[in-house]
């Protein structure tokens, strides 16, 4: 820091480079530590008089943060702790003047209380809003000096990682959140919902990301290889439904976390091969599949009753039941579309004999055959929606639409081929519609193709808004250098 202080502080009264001896060591130490006098200039060399005016606002306002100087009348120590925050975020050209300010205080502090708040805000600030390319390594060397000693230095380190990582967290903190921070309760337990009502939980800090607790939640499923991470998401849930869209990697879990909120996981890409060395990996997979399956997403025919038993026989055996199967049991291993439809006594026949020859088969290895069974069908590796109406296609009811992370195909209802493709990286804009009839869903238009051919095509869809986030995600993050 005296370095960067030499060649962008402004220059002390006693000028270093024209002093000598223990003179010159005592005024360049005094630019990049601790004063009880408040600064009359900003400490680097700025132009603008109305940015130096401000600098030397914010360094009063630093002190009586720290306890430096007294508060004004009115203000607490968590509302001067918002004041540097909001300044930091409306002010990037005072960021390095801020970041020089506070670690001019917090060195050689005679006071350790005062000096562990001033640190506190550092570790907020680095997590928040990164020096300039041309302070970070100075930042970074005093991080590193300071940290062995220091628990507040080390953590300082870490936040500024992620935030030279992730971009930093752009919303300040709530009341709650901070008030909780400068009581130490910066962990608090979260909830992810996996497929099948399993649950997963986990510890989050102030400037954890969603790409981090992906990572752990994978390494609970014996997931190591970044690759496969990257094919996971967390989805947020805002009342019951109302908002359901992915979140991106670089986001701040605290920043979209509240009590209306919940955050559910699933796989969204299936490109890496499968491996089912881990219980807790075949289980998820297998209740996402499941789910999926049951719901008529994964096409069957009801005509294929035996494809239809041994997927009920599977699904009999992962609960590690006996051969005794009600009617109301084998319903419920069929998909919903097609319980009216298929012939119940020969599904039921034919299952019975599954199951003769699945005797001993365990419940996982139920699970894994299960997955293995249904990745031949229709639209498995897929994110399946329902599609009401399409702008160029005269079909005979509802389609199901496929999206993965090349492209979105649409399904015919009457003979279940594709009708349509279109390849994300094709796709130039996605367009939110309202919907035609008064109580009827919204829609998404696509616009795609080349410049001498431009496409626009809509779908009418109950969840055209999570369509759209989850194409935008997609197409996104295929586009991201891994």
């Amino acid at each position: 820091m005296r370095e960067f202080a030499l060649y962008y502080f402004r220059k002390p009264q006693t000028r270093p480079d024209h002093t000598h001896g223990g003179a010159k060591e005592e005024a360049m130490a005094s630019l990049v530590q601790y004063t009880k006098a408040p600064i009359q200039e900003s400490l680097i060399s700025l132009s603008d008089e109305d940015a130096n005016r401000q600098a030397v606002e914010i360094f009063q306002t630093l002190m009586q943060f720290m306890g430096d100087l007294s508060k004004p009348r009115g203000k607490n120590e968590m509302e001067l702790l918002y004041d540097l925050l909001r300044l930091c975020r409306e002010n990037k050209n005072l960021r390095d003047e801020i970041y020089c300010q506070v670690i001019k205080q917090v060195t050689r502090h005679p006071q350790p209380e005062h000096c562990v708040r001033g640190w506190s805000f550092l570790s907020l600030l680095t997590g928040f809003f990164p020096p300039s390319a041309t302070l970070m390594p100075y930042v970074t060397k005093f991080l590193q000096d300071s940290g062995p000693s220091q628990e507040l230095a080390r953590r300082s380190q870490e936040h500024l990682q992620c935030t030279v990582k992730y971009g930093g967290r752009s919303r300040l903190p709530s009341p709650g959140e901070t008030q909780a921070r400068q009581k130490g309760q910066e962990v608090r337990s979260l909830l992810i919902h996996l497929p099948g009502g399993m649950d997963y939980k986990t510890n989050i800090r102030t400037f954890t990301v969603a790409a981090e607790v992906l990572e752990d939640l994978c390494q609970q499923m014996g997931i190591t290889d970044p690759q496969e991470v990257q094919e996971f998401a967390l989805f947020l849930i805002k009342r019951e439904g109302e908002l359901v869209r992915p979140l991106w990697p670089h986001e701040y879990l605290n920043s979209v976390v509240d009590q209306d909120v919940s955050l559910h996981s699933r796989r969204l890409s299936w490109e890496t091969p499968l491996h089912f060395d881990n219980p807790t990996y075949t289980t998820t997979h297998y209740m996402q599949v499941l789910q999926d399956y049951l719901k008529g997403k994964l096409l069957v025919t009801p005509q294929a009753s035996a494809q239809l038993a041994r997927l009920a026989a599977l699904q009999h055996c992962s609960k590690a039941q006996g051969d005794h199967l009600a009617e109301r049991d084998l319903l419920d291993y069929l998909p919903k579309p097609l319980r009216s439809q298929v012939n119940a006594s020969t599904v039921k026949n034919l299952m019975y004999q599954e199951l003769r020859q699945l005797r001993g088969c365990s419940s996982q290895e139920a699970q894994i055959s299960f997955i293995e069974a249904v990745s031949h069908l229709p639209l498995f590796g897929y994110t399946v929606y329902v599609v009401l109406r399409v702008s160029q296609l005269a079909l005979p009811g509802p389609s199901l639409l496929g999206l993965n992370r090349q492209h979105l195909i649409l399904l015919d209802p009457f003979n279940q081929k594709p009708c349509c493709s279109i390849a994300l990286k094709d796709l130039h804009q996605l367009r939110l519609l309202s919907p035609l009839e008064k109580k009827g869903a919204p829609g998404l238009e696509l616009n795609y193709g080349s410049a001498d051919s431009p496409q626009t095509i809509w779908f009418e869809l109950p969840k055209a808004q999570e369509l759209k986030d989850t194409i935008a995600f997609l197409r996104d993050s295929s586009l991201a250098p891994n």
